[in-house]
């Protein structure tokens, strides 16, 4: 699932594993390959499964997604890391899954069952070199977490915090060669504590509000896309940056490139990578898609960063 919010007749996703004998992902007797980027993802399915391609009319633009006609299971990562608790044949990655999970739970005093396991490990078509994904439910869950996760990299010798090696492996991986500087980008890594490496794996912990904490619904906000735009400007709220979608809230908004009488009130991003990436107080400077949003009550526009490998957001 990608978002919070979807249509009723479908749930919006992208693709990120497929059928293809060369693949190098086993589950069972079939081979999957991975699919990284989203461009990559887009022409895969238009190439081979343009009925997951739809116009979204919310959205204004064409996104992927499933209709819930054919959904035939759907993967819960609760229920994941529960099973993978109570199972006795675990592999050696599934069984540091379980403990990360125990141990920045009993860090932050959090039920195991605020948690979950996502990527590979949620649908078994992990490797031994594989991430571990955790799934952290609700808004106060993630700054517990992320209290617990910085005392943790401290204090706890399984955990550490990514080096040069492993920042310029991130790097490369995303391909940001052409968003931004490679000393710029190990800056801003540094300061998060959502990721690093726990007993050898590289983990990320991803934040999501509780849905009891959605009050925005499909459809009573319509947006716009309207092309590519630099900002700067100063965050003025980082309540939500957390969580994913992360949001920030600005105040002194600078138009660098794009239309000067379109300013953007808020930066979303759907990706977890631009979690934990300002402060409140902070100047930023962002690139991103441009949103006009429009609902019955309220006019605006937002940037969205994080769907093209040239967006940014920095701290200046």
């Amino acid at each position: 699932m990608k978002g919070l919010l979807h249509p009723p007749d479908r749930i919006v996703g992208y693709v990120r594993y497929y059928p293809d004998d060369r693949g190098t992902r086993v589950l069972g007797k079939r081979r999957f390959s991975k699919v990284y980027e989203l461009a990559q993802r887009h022409r895969l399915l238009k190439n081979k499964w343009p009925q997951y391609l739809y116009y979204d009319e919310v959205q204004g633009r064409e996104l992927q997604g499933v209709p819930i006609r054919n959904v035939l299971h759907l993967h819960k990562p609760e229920q994941r890391l529960m099973a993978l608790s109570r199972s006795r044949r675990k592999d050696a990655l599934e069984v540091s899954a379980v403990r990360l999970v125990e141990v920045i739970a009993r860090e932050s005093k959090l039920s195991p069952t605020s948690f979950g396991i996502s990527g590979s490990l949620l649908v078994g078509l992990h490797r031994q070199d594989s991430d571990i994904d955790v799934i952290a439910y609700g808004m106060a869950t993630a700054k517990r977490v992320q209290k617990a996760a910085f005392t943790l990299l401290e204090e706890d010798e399984c955990f550490h915090r990514y080096g040069a090696r492993h920042l310029r492996r991130v790097y490369t991986r995303r391909t940001l060669r052409d968003a931004i500087g490679f000393k710029d980008f190990a800056m801003q890594e540094r300061r998060k504590v959502f990721q690093g490496r726990f007993l050898g794996h590289e983990y990320f912990i991803r934040c999501m509000k509780a849905w009891r904490e959605v009050t925005e619904r499909y459809g009573h906000v319509h947006y716009r896309p309207m092309g590519q735009c630099t900002i700067s400007g100063q965050v003025s709220d980082d309540t939500e940056s957390l969580v994913t979608p992360c949001r920030y809230l600005l105040n002194g908004v600078r138009v660098l490139r794009g239309a000067q009488s379109r300013r953007p009130r808020e930066i979303i991003s759907f990706r977890g990578r631009f979690t934990e990436q300002a402060h409140t107080g902070e100047r930023v400077v962002a690139r991103g898609r441009l949103e006009e949003a429009q609902s019955a009550s309220a006019h605006y526009y937002r940037l969205v960063i994080g769907e093209d490998r040239t967006d940014i957001l920095r701290t200046t």
